[in-house]
């Protein structure tokens, strides 16, 4: 019998000075994301940043209409679209061709007011329901930035958010800014309820908690990859620049270079020798696997190691869920269970 297996990818742009063009960093490469998994009758979660989408809503209807497009076609297909906030993206605005992000400050969900944050959820879900005519019923936070949950916890509730992506067991990334997280302390589980944090398994919790499959990173791991993608010249195919590239926010999350540190297990820029090693040898015993992804930062290689996984493993969207939990009947909870169906009109 298959592994099951959680493909979720964060559907946006660049957050960086070039935040790149939606045709190269999200259009193009998801359309090849969608071919393998269609060739392969596999499903996928896609995140949908819909602060980025407010925004093309008020400054390119043009670029909000190719999305659209490729929203109803992901959803045709069979996976699903789900919510995912940047909220850098409240305050930017247009310069000629370029966009400026204002300032750091609009960072995570937890700089604004309470009724501003269910403001933004209310506006997002409403746009991404219209386009999809799909129920949202999952979230990652932007920047894996969830915690305190006790900030976001009203707008689950009002919005009927049940699940949620946004936790990695042991990554953390410390600088004493305000896109700092740690999750050194979650509970290393393939899936719990919570209640008031994300970070503490609560059996009766009304959310459930779909974390990140993470594993211990080493320099041996590191030293491979980096020859391997230098070797076959992989390139990721968006066209910006990203945070990553500025802080370094990559490097961080791995922490030192020359020690043992968790990290997530990721499509991107990941040689498929080396992926292969990885999902078989750290997560051959999970009831669950769960890989974050990006089109933005897609190669040739991560095509190969998407292909790889919907041909061996069996493949989870939002839909599945529910069933998944009925069959894995390991979580105790008390709230009324939703169905994704059809918004009807």
């Amino acid at each position: 019998m298959k592994q099951n297996l959680i493909i979720t990818f964060d559907y946006e742009l660049f957050l960086g000075k070039k935040c790149g063009t939606a045709m190269n960093s999200v259009i193009k490469p998801t359309k090849e994301i969608l071919e393998v998994l269609h060739q392969n009758n596999a499903k996928a979660i896609f995140f949908v940043d819909a602060t980025w989408l407010l925004f093309l809503q008020q400054n390119c209807s043009s670029d909000l209409e190719l999305v659209s497009t490729q929203l109803k076609e992901i959803v045709r297909q069979g996976s699903s679209v789900e919510l995912h906030l940047h909220p850098q993206w409240i305050n930017a605005y247009s310069k000629g061709d370029a966009v400026i992000f204002d300032s750091g400050r609009d960072y995570n969900l937890h700089s604004f007011r309470q009724e501003e944050i269910i403001d933004l959820f209310r506006r997002s879900i409403d746009l991404l329901e219209s386009i999809t005519l799909r129920k949202i019923r999952c979230f990652r936070a932007g920047g894996f930035c969830i915690e305190p949950f006790k900030q976001i916890k009203e707008a689950f509730e009002m919005f009927r958010i049940k699940y949620d992506f946004s936790v990695a067991p042991g990554v953390y990334l410390r600088t004493g800014n305000i896109y700092d997280f740690d999750f050194t302390d979650a509970p290393k589980l393939d899936y719990y309820a919570f209640q008031y944090s994300t970070k503490m398994a609560d059996s009766y919790g009304e959310f459930i908690e779909f974390p990140l499959s993470t594993y211990f990173n080493n320099p041996l791991y590191r030293l491979a990859n980096k020859v391997l993608v230098k070797l076959t010249n992989d390139r990721i195919k968006g066209d910006g620049i990203g945070i990553q590239q500025e802080l370094p926010f990559i490097q961080r999350l791995i922490s030192k270079k020359l020690g043992f540190s968790k990290t997530f297990l990721t499509f991107d820029q990941m040689n498929n020798i080396l992926f292969k090693f990885i999902i078989k040898t750290h997560f051959r015993k999970n009831a669950l696997i769960v890989i974050i992804s990006h089109p933005k930062t897609f190669t040739a290689q991560g095509l190969i190691n998407l292909s790889y996984v919907t041909k061996n493993y069996n493949t989870l969207d939002a839909n599945d869920l529910d069933l998944f939990l009925e069959n894995h009947n390991h979580i105790k909870h008390h709230h009324k269970e939703t169905s994704f169906q059809p918004i009807n009109n």
